[in-house]
């Protein structure tokens, strides 16, 4: 059935209407059958250039891998470990805060009484070893040792520092030329290296 508008128009105007009409369906059966397949085009090819990006990226940081791990070594073993005891062993790692401390109290005025190790203990990723000591030093020869021990390479730490004068009652005066003594108690602490786990014996495996 011709609608009526068009059936006012001249046989050639009715043939040209009915092109453009065809043209249009046409234009508008393949936009609702491509318009999908080009979004989802345009949405892979987004994605796609997106990772190509960022897989430059990635080769850019992978290159770059070997540089930045030697730099790390480098770093841990040079700059890192120096600030730590050398042993990891604990009864080496306590001996040798035991001699760093005693060098710098006896190198600097003082006389040790006595020293002990207590049993280290874990402190994060470390582990941290502890002398307490007592000893005898006048106040100068004290503020040297204080100053050796802040100083010293590993890092050492001073803590529960008592200082009690001795002969200290009301009117005494030392001999002249003479610091009065004080007895000093104090512990000191330095991190050390957790000793490497041993690798554990395979199943079955026998002792020679």
């Amino acid at each position: 059935m011709t609608p009526t508008f068009a059936a006012r128009l001249s046989p050639a105007r009715q043939r040209l209407l009915a092109v453009l009409l065809l043209a249009l369906a046409v234009v508008a059966l393949l936009a609702v059958i491509l318009g999908p397949v080009v979004l989802l085009h345009r949405h892979y090819s987004t994605a796609i250039d997106d990772l190509n990006d960022r897989l430059v990226r990635y080769r850019r940081v992978a290159a770059q891998a070997p540089e930045l791990r030697r730099a790390l070594e480098i770093l841990k073993e040079k700059d890192g470990r120096r600030f730590f005891l050398k042993n990891t062993a604990p009864n080496l790692a306590s001996a040798e805060l035991a001699d760093l401390v005693r060098g710098a109290i006896e190198n600097n005025g003082g006389r040790i009484t006595t020293s002990q190790s207590p049993g280290p203990r874990d402190e994060g990723a470390f582990r941290q070893v502890t002398v307490n000591v007592q000893f005898f030093a006048p106040t100068p020869a004290l503020a040297k040792i204080l100053q050796a021990l802040d100083g010293q390479v590993p890092y050492l730490v001073v803590d529960n520092l008592s200082v009690r004068p001795l002969n200290a009652f009301r009117g005494f005066k030392p001999a002249p030329g003479q610091e009065p003594e004080n007895n000093v108690q104090m512990d000191v602490s330095a991190l050390a290296y957790p000793e490497p786990s041993r690798p554990t014996p395979a199943a079955g495996a026998t002792a020679k």
